[in-house]
């Protein structure tokens, strides 16, 4: 019987903005012993892939490993994968980023390993047909994707071997499928078991080539796995079996393998990823329905048939599902642009770097791992954005003999539709959404590169209905550990009751009419007690204007808010002023009743702002004659003419200062998401309400201001 092939890929990866002591952990548990067992294993061969975020921290904090990796490359035990820098969704981001994340990898892989890729590992497996054409310019042969890639194309996964040939407009890549076996074999089965599911590919008495390609922190990082994978010596044992067979399994490399073997066949692939991926990609509800089909299909038999047109979305769905990627993946590409515009290679090139670090793929979409849930890894999105724009601002305005100015422009940032209103100072930059309440979506603090209203929205996820089947309990001890996918755990009991959904996005500066009896704490459930419809509602935009170093936009709209079951149209005039030089976003209200009865009302402003950690001390609110009180405190305080939270980390201050002592409500946003440790509770943020009772007479305007100060500490 002819001999199986053995192709072995670990891609290693931590997100840029991951904490520290994250690094050092996965580190210490998962990339040097896994370096230490392969040592002692000479004859075991690999493909082995890290990220640009991981070789800077390696380079920084633990030099030697990659002197013991080099060796390793030297001695032709091991091959390195290229990829984007950043680990970015490559066919999501302009090609020019994605040429040069790439190209950048590679020239890092020669120069400081001196390895010569051949291929590259594609962040999550996320194909588009475009890809062979958008990569040509790298000179990779091949990629990496999964079985069930294949089957949507119409292969039969279970006969799939070696490594197929695509193209697009005659520019060839090779692909490779990971059998999906494969990966929930290693390590989550007894080693023997690897070594009879390849025995019985040998059966069939057809040269077999099968490939096993997979993220490195299943060995080590996930629950379990590092007592299962190192301290029980799983990977010790499975090594050892793949030398005591090595008569029959041959282990090679992708490059190697490439190069000595032709294609097992041509092939066209549709967009896609993993299973798992392209069902978190769908619609909440979608999801669960493609989740009970299966199911069925499996309690009738008939699910082997249907598997392979049976599968959900695309990654870019998740631009749809969450407002908040969709904003920083525009955001991002705007930035690409004015970077592609930029005069000079010299005034762009720091920029195009704080770019390809804002592209790392974790901030954008949600899953298994908390990624778009994660505060820290938007903010770090975020911070690398703001700075990238303010270098782009500072050469744009190199000859301005003024050292205040500011930019105003005009544009569908965020591809709806519908045009928003960009404003930027050298300390401010502001996003402002006509069509979407007359909100304020973005507000930047440039001096600490920090986005003050990045607050994620609390949505229902598919997954929620797990939560009643969640334990607290830890894993049994010894033996291999579950699937990261089999496990429903929580971090704190109670979960379910903190399930509480918005029918808005968390942005700020919306406008909010509520009856005069509505208490503070209607604040976590405000969308169940809003009278009016103007959240949300398309304001008419006038012409926004520079003059005298302000710009100011005006906005209009008629409102209906009903006031004891009867309809009042109401009319909002909302003027937005920034001045070049302050760190200040005024808000001016004209309200006007237009029907023939007077209308009592309690008129709020809502604003949901962030300063990260809802835990941490140095993180508070403050007001009038009250001691700080903290980010995870509800309540509020009444006839209040300014509200802070200061942060003393970053050492700033956020007030808000109205024209008139108003009531002030406040209460963190909190969403429970799923996490590879579990599910847990999540601090996004702060909502704030400053509200007052109205009495309003037909025909008789009631005017109304409130300033955002930003201020350093």
């Amino acid at each position: 019987m002819p001999p199986v092939t053995l192709l072995l890929g670990i891609h290693n990866h931590q997100p840029v903005g991951n904490f520290e002591h994250v690094f050092r952990l996965a580190f210490d548990r998962c990339y040097r012993p896994f370096l230490d067992v392969l040592e002692r294993h000479p004859r075991i061969r690999l493909s082995l892939h890290y990220t640009g975020a991981l070789l800077d921290w390696f380079e920084k904090e633990e030099p030697g490993f990659l002197e013991r990796l080099k060796e390793l490359i030297h001695t032709g035990q091991v091959e390195m994968l290229s990829g984007g820098f950043y680990e970015p969704i490559l066919s999501v981001i302009p090609d020019r980023d994605a040429v040069g994340q790439v190209n950048q990898l590679s020239q890092r892989l020669r120069d400081r390993l001196g390895a010569e890729p051949k291929g590259l590992w594609l962040a999550e497996r996320v194909w588009d047909g475009g890809l062979p054409k958008k990569l040509a310019p790298t000179g990779l042969r091949y990629t990496i994707l999964d079985d069930s890639h294949f089957s949507h194309a119409g292969g039969d996964a279970d006969s799939l071997s070696g490594y197929y040939l695509t193209e697009r407009e005659g520019c060839p890549l090779a692909l490779f499928p990971i059998n999906k076996d494969l990966r929930y074999l290693i390590p989550f089965r007894m080693p023997e078991d690897l070594i009879t599911f390849l025995a019985q590919l040998r059966e069939r008495e057809v040269e077999m080539a099968v490939t096993y390609a997979d993220d490195g922190e299943k060995l080590g990082m996930w629950p379990g796995t590092y007592q299962w994978v190192f301290e029980e010596e799983y990977l010790e044992r499975l090594f050892a079996a793949l030398e005591q067979n090595e008569d029959w399994i041959r282990l090679s490399t992708f490059g190697e393998y490439v190069t000595s073997h032709s294609p097992t066949g041509r092939i066209y692939l549709p967009s896609a990823s993993y299973d798992e991926m392209m069902e978190w990609a769908l619609p909440a509800e979608a999801s669960k329905s493609l989740v009970q089909c299966r199911h069925q299909l499996e309690q009738e038999g008939r699910l082997a048939a249907f598997r392979p047109f049976l599968h959900g979305g695309f990654w870019d769905g998740f631009l749809v599902k969450y407002g908040e990627a969709n904003q920083m993946h525009k955001r991002m590409l705007d930035v690409s642009e004015r970077i592609a515009r930029a005069a000079t290679e010299g005034q762009a090139s720091e920029a195009r770097q704080l770019l390809w670090r804002a592209q790392g793929n974790d901030a954008y979409w949600h899953g298994l791992f908390g990624g778009l849930y994660l505060n820290n890894l938007r903010h770090e999105t975020y911070r690398n954005l703001i700075a990238a724009e303010a270098q782009l601002d500072r050469a744009a305005h190199a000859g301005d003999p003024h050292s205040d100015w500011l930019d105003l422009r005009v544009m569908d940032l965020d591809k709806d539709g519908d045009e928003e209103v960009l404003i930027a100072t050298t300390t401010l930059g502001l996003c402002l959404a006509p069509a979407y309440g007359g909100s304020l979506v973005e507000l930047d603090y440039r001096p600490a590169q920090f986005n003050l209203l990045d607050v994620l929205t609390r949505r229902p996820e598919a997954y929620h209905e797990k939560l009643s089947q969640a334990s607290t309990e830890s894993e049994s001890q010894g033996g291999p550990p579950k699937n990261i996918h089999e496990q429903v755990k929580v971090k704190e009991p109670g979960l379910d009751r903190m399930l509480l959904y918005d029918r808005h996005r968390r942005v700020s500066v919306l406008d909010r009419f509520l009856d005069p009896e509505t208490s503070q704490e209607a604040l976590d459930r405000i969308d169940e007690f809003e009278r009016g419809n103007c959240v949300g509602g398309r304001y008419w935009m006038g012409q926004p204007k520079i003059k005298k170093g302000t710009a100011t936009l005006t906005l209009t709209f008629t409102g209906t808010v009903r006031v004891k079951d009867h309809p009042i149209p109401i009319q909002i005039l909302k003027v937005y002023r920034v001045a070049a030089g302050r760190e200040q976003v005024a808000v001016s209200y004209e309200l006007t009743n237009q029907s023939q009865e007077v209308c009592a009302l309690r008129f709020g402003i809502e604003w949901n702002l962030t300063l990260l950690a809802g835990d941490d001390p140095q993180r508070y609110y403050e007001w009038p004659g009250r001691e700080p009180v903290g980010l995870r405190e509800r309540g509020g305080c009444d006839q209040t003419e300014w509200f802070s939270m200061v942060d003393e980390w970053h050492r700033f201050r956020v007030t808000l200062r109205l024209d008139r002592p108003e009531d002030i409500w406040y209460a963190p946003i909190e969403t429970v998401s799923q996490s590879e440790d579990g599910f847990e509770r999540m601090y996004q943020g702060s909502a704030i309400l400053t509200s007052c009772c109205l009495f309003l007479h037909p025909g008789r305007p009631e005017r109304l201001e409130a300033r955002l100060d930003v201020s350093e500490l």
